[in-house]
């Protein structure tokens, strides 16, 4: 079988490392892959993503759609056209939309998924436009519960539309001792007796503002004498901005060190730092960072937004969901909650095997149909 990957960007993110961990899988069973950004070819650190495809020898084709050039989606055609696949699954609302407009010109098997609860500003006619062309996609997944119903809300959809495929994550090797504290070393903190850490994209979703406003609150917690840190390992469009509040931070307490090191391809591994993890997302579609602390068994604190809890229930003593928007004066008692919740055993929600197995069914079962739902091609008339 031969599967065509379509994604928004090949930047470091989430649904991008699902998507490759998907191809990753198929290869391993025998299937072939080829993938296609909409945006341009990602430069320097960004490239790890790129790079990851490379190393498993899959082509990529890079459209450089950008909103001056709408009309080099039509080079999303020819590559359907001359890769001839038998399934095209699409990543993120842009890429499913693109693909639907295809399916307009040629006949192919077609899976969308959601990896997001999308809730930005603005983004109202992107709903719209999904539900006008929701005819055009052969099955709709979603890769959690409260993806898949909070998307089906926005489109007027009935429940159950949507298919929901949790994405696959797998036990995270801890990185060595030696690692650990060579890193610590660079990034200033070895002296600190508690390191409070996250992973992510440093964009207004992923809530960093509101972590490092409710931050203070922790200092009445901090022993004489010592210090502790705050690590969070990403990048973005909000980095020079939250790099400017954790130096006036870092000025303002000495004894509370606020570090963004940005992106690292072992950023996973360098979780066996945190004494606890944090997630203070506005949405989210799953968390994949979270599940992946969770299989080191780390303690969480997360926010109530949309798949949190969700996946926060597989860890019940080792969890706390809190409403990130709540008073400020309520965090040292969060904060002070958060540091007493023990490790937890490590927890797999659901393996990359896994999720590429059940994709690997969907494929077959559309393959194997007569019925097309594109009315441009029937295939039974």
């Amino acid at each position: 079988m031969k599967v065509l990957m379509v994604l928004t960007g090949l930047f470091p993110g989430g649904a991008e490392k699902i998507a490759l961990e998907l191809t990753r899988f198929l290869l391993k069973q025998g299937q072939e892959v080829a993938v296609v950004s909409l945006l341009r070819e990602p430069s320097g650190p960004d490239r790890a993503i790129v790079d990851a495809f490379g190393q498993l020898g899959v082509r990529i084709f890079f459209l450089n759609l950008t909103k001056k050039t709408p009309y080099r989606i039509f080079s999303l055609l020819g590559v359907i056209r001359r890769e001839k696949p038998d399934i095209v699954h699409s990543h993120l609302m842009h890429a499913n939309l693109c693909t639907r407009f295809a399916r307009l010109f040629r006949n192919f098997r077609l899976v969308n998924t959601i990896h997001i609860a999308e809730k930005r500003p603005g983004t109202g006619y992107f709903f719209r436009l999904d539900r006008l062309t929701f005819f055009l996609c052969d099955a709709y997944t979603a890769v959690s519960e409260a993806a898949a119903r909070f998307h089906e809300k926005r489109c007027g959809f009935p429940e159950g539309t949507i298919q929901v495929i949790y994405n696959g994550s797998d036990p995270v090797t801890p990185a060595s001792g030696e690692l650990v504290s060579r890193v610590k070393r660079e990034w200033g903190i070895a002296d600190a007796d508690k390191v409070i850490g996250s992973i992510g994209r440093l964009d207004f979703q992923k809530g960093y503002d509101r972590l490092l406003e409710r931050l203070p609150r922790i200092v009445p917690l901090i022993p004489k004498g010592r210090q502790w840190a705050l690590v969070v390992i990403g990048n973005g469009p909000e980095k020079d901005s939250l790099r400017l509040t954790a130096n006036a931070l870092n000025q303002k307490y000495p004894e509370l060190r606020v570090v963004f090191p940005g992106y690292r391809p072992d950023a996973s591994s360098l979780m066996a730092m945190f004494d606890l993890f944090v997630m203070p997302s506005r949405y989210e579609g799953f968390g994949l960072a979270l599940t992946e602390a969770l299989s080191l068994g780390l303690p969480v604190l997360c926010s109530n937004a949309d798949s949190l809890p969700e996946l926060c229930a597989h860890a019940r003593e080792s969890s706390l969901v809190v409403d990130f928007d709540a008073p400020a004066e309520e965090f040292e008692t969060i904060f002070e909650r958060a540091l007493r919740l023990p490790h937890s055993e490590k927890i797999v929600i659901q393996s990359c095997e896994g999720m590429t197995n059940r994709y690997f069914r969907l494929y077959k079962e559309l393959t194997m149909s007569k019925k097309n739902k594109n009315i441009f091609f029937d295939e039974e008339k």
